[in-house]
């Protein structure tokens, strides 16, 4: 087995020459549905955990809900919150009128998700760090350095910050919004403000003109996103944090924040882990435009392991999660599954990125994503008992029941949902079949009752044989190949395309066989 190093193994090499004790932060903005884009860093943090714990390290992992942002665009389906622009997330309404606000519906829904993909990070609200005097001396020494902070940022900006600039966004204490206050002047804890009209991603949001001021050791308001993330850093001690590349692109969030952490808080940075975003069906994840899938969307249409192994691949190239080709994928999973358990020889990367992205302990499957989809379609009631007989006559023997009763129900969702018209089929009526029958050539018909004969001559033909005898029949009666199957096809399901006809094929009852093509 070729060994190269997975990622994750590098990553870890690097941290343990900084030391044995480690806190690896992640965080997402609650500005709209957590979607699997946001869970990318969470998972792939997860994986950096495992690693390190296995060299017996001392690790943290937690996760921030950034809650406290400005909520500045409106996601598809929620006009109703437009009113809101401005204001903090945290205290926006729920728009399903379940939770007590819109950031406790989504992340509580964003954990609970995380944790069936066996991620369970320490859950921290910006918000709460805030108003809880958490964050009071990061917040302290911001605003004893916000000259100097000036100076860092200026270096990254084409546009300099004003003099006047202050790294603290106070919400104004009449309208509620965090977007709006300008603040003028300092004093001591106390920042002065005035709520002036603004700019967000989804339009001009009016201030309300109220002058006031802000107590930082209340906590209403935050800092700004590239102090916050260094005085997090401080704060947390954090050593770690995966990061999509545009933090760390030129003049970037991550590279001021790094600064600040070090000169202004005296920590040393964290080592980033930068990662491509990766697409959903060649468009950006967006929750605005409705091109998004949850975890929980995830879990419906295929395994969470599936997932992790995807995002558990070299970091640096940009990959397309398309959900018509979720069978590609899998066929990949099992095939580090093969490598894993011994049966293949491969990558030790492929190997690797199987193994971090269990759950529990691995057990074996074997059972193609697309045969389970075929599987589902002629077994309607998923019954176990008689789709384990029809695995095993299809030479399917060793394989973990509770994940084939799991990837059954995932492949029939998929294909209910993304498959393609071909692997879509109902067994018509044995009436229906005989109708059709009658329209078949002679040829057609003496094909399909030399099939049937093969199926009861060779009771254990495999699919790989019985694939070759259907060519070598339609040769021996002069029928060209594509009419034969034309026929298998019609008599079955009603259309002249199906699933490969061999394994369909086996799958199905041998009773119903008979009755389509030897009666």
């Amino acid at each position: 087995m070729e060994k190269s190093l997975h990622w994750t193994d590098r990553v870890v090499e690097k941290l343990l020459r900084r030391g044995n004790e480690h806190v690896i932060e992640t965080g997402t903005s609650i500005s709209g549905i957590p979607h699997i884009g946001n869970a990318s860093d969470v998972i792939r943090g997860d994986a950096i955990r495992k690693v390190l714990e296995e060299k017996n390290s001392r690790v943290k992992f937690i996760w921030v809900a950034d809650d406290s942002d400005p909520f500045r665009r409106v996601p598809g389906g929620m006009e109703s919150l437009r009113d809101y622009l401005g204001f903090p997330v945290h205290d926006i309404p729920d728009p399903f009128g379940c939770h007590n606000n819109f950031v406790e519906h989504f992340v509580e829904k964003f954990l609970s998700e995380l944790k069936e993909f066996g991620v369970e990070p320490r859950a921290y609200s910006s918000t709460e760090l805030y108003r809880s005097g958490e964050l009071y001396d990061e917040i302290k020494i911001a605003l004893r350095n916000s000259e100097k902070i000036r100076e860092i940022l200026n270096e990254f900006r084409k546009e300099p910050l004003p003099r006047e600039f202050v790294p603290w966004q106070p919400i104004c204490e009449n309208c509620g919004r965090i977007s709006t206050p300008r603040v003028y002047s300092v004093d001591d804890d106390i920042v002065c403000y005035k709520c002036e009209d603004t700019e967000v991603s989804d339009g001009r949001v009016r201030g309300c003109g109220f002058k006031g001021e802000s107590d930082i050791r209340e906590g209403r308001g935050k800092l700004i996103w590239r102090v916050e993330w260094a005085a997090r850093w401080s704060h947390f001690r954090v050593t770690c944090e995966p990061l999509g590349k545009e933090h760390a692109s030129a003049g970037g969030s991550f590279w001021t924040s790094k600064r600040i952490c070090k000169e202004i808080y005296n920590w040393e940075p964290p080592l980033p882990v930068i990662y491509e975003f990766f697409t959903l069906n060649k468009e950006k994840i967006s929750s605005s435009k409705g091109n998004v899938i949850t975890l929980s969307d995830w879990l419906k249409i295929c395994e969470p392991e599936v997932l992790k192994f995807f995002m558990y691949k070299k970091l640096q190239k940009q990959r397309d999660i398309n959900l018509r080709k979720i069978p590609n994928l899998v066929d990949e999973y099992d095939l580090a599954e093969r490598i894993y358990f011994g049966l293949e020889n491969d990558s030790y990367e492929m190997k690797r990125m199987y193994e971090l992205s269990q759950i529990n302990e691995p057990r074996s499957l074997q059972v193609p994503f697309t045969l389970c989809a075929v599987l589902s379609q002629i077994v309607e009631d998923l019954n176990i008992n008689y789709i384990v007989k029809r695995l095993k006559r299809l030479g399917y023997d060793k394989f973990d029941l509770g994940r084939l009763k799991r990837r059954l129900i995932a492949a029939k969702n998929w294909n209910d949902l993304y498959g393609p018209d071909y692997l879509k089929f109902k067994l018509i009526s044995p009436e229906e079949a005989m109708k059709i029958k009658k329209n078949l050539s002679e040829k057609q018909r003496i094909g399909l009752r030399r099939i049937y004969m093969e199926l009861e001559k060779e009771k254990g033909i495999d699919a790989k044989t019985l694939h070759k005898r259907i060519y070598e029949i339609s040769r021996e009666i002069g029928l060209k190949p594509e009419l034969l199957f034309d026929a298998i096809y019609l008599v079955l399901i009603g259309k002249k395309r199906g699933p490969r006809a061999a394994l369909f094929l086996l799958g199905i009852d041998r009773k119903i066989i008979r009755e389509r093509f030897f009666c």
